[in-house]
């Protein structure tokens, strides 16, 4: 754990670079990237939902919210898998119906989040209450649509990889910038004195200018 701590920054920058990358193939070939556009909205959906499960089925205390859940999460992890496997393995695709599974992701998170909160099990704050209530308008929406296709969203996607992109890169410099720190202070100060050099330099002149009287006397003599 030192090391990724003490590392984190590297996988920050690659992570960065990834999403930029992305973010230009994106600006750059939209018509090729509807292809994966909804690959990878599938990914996002499993691991936004497997991220959830364990911490919530540890903290909730009302069974059957915690229940609710756990069948709401099984269903937004089987909603991804279709659409990743149904995407790649067959040459039909989707069509119109990746409207309806995102469309009724949305409206299920929404709606579960509601009724938790509305039975106290929950609790709400402004940035959560305004998330929900777009994903229920949003999710109706694109539901009712019938007819929604991954394009709008190839724009959608390109900008959050810049933003994520962005914040990615900043926080890998500051990541080595304290890694380049704390290297410094961990290494020993080697730096000498200029008098502490004059100092060890004096006692061999006098050294020298000793002999050089030596020899004079012996000279004399």
């Amino acid at each position: 754990m030192k090391a990724f701590k003490k590392y984190g920054w590297i996988l920050k920058l690659i992570g960065a670079a990834l999403m930029i990358g992305l973010a230009v193939f994106m600006g750059v070939k939209p018509l090729v990237a509807e292809g994966i556009v909804i690959p990878f909205i599938g990914s996002t959906i499993i691991i936004y939902s497997v991220i959830r499960l364990v911490p919530f089925v540890k903290t909730q205390k009302n069974d059957l919210i915690k229940t609710i859940n756990i069948m709401e999460i099984t269903i937004d992890i089987a909603l991804g898998l279709a659409m990743i496997l149904i995407t790649l393995l067959t040459s039909v695709g989707l069509g119109n119906s990746f409207g309806y599974l995102l469309g009724g992701f949305f409206i299920l998170r929404g709606s579960i989040h509601f009724y938790s909160v509305s039975t106290g099990a929950e609790k709400s704050d402004l940035p959560l209450y305004l998330f929900h209530i777009l994903a229920l308008v949003i999710g109706s929406y694109i539901f009712t649509s019938g007819n929604f296709t991954p394009a709008l969203l190839v724009w959608i996607i390109l900008f959050f990889s810049v933003v994520a992109g962005g914040y990615l890169s900043y926080d890998g410099y500051k990541g080595y910038k304290v890694y380049r720190y704390q290297k410094t202070l961990e290494m020993p100060d080697v730096s000498v004195d200029e008098e502490t050099i004059l100092d060890k330099k004096a006692p061999v002149i006098e050294e020298e200018e000793h002999i050089q009287d030596q020899i004079v006397s012996w000279k004399l003599f």
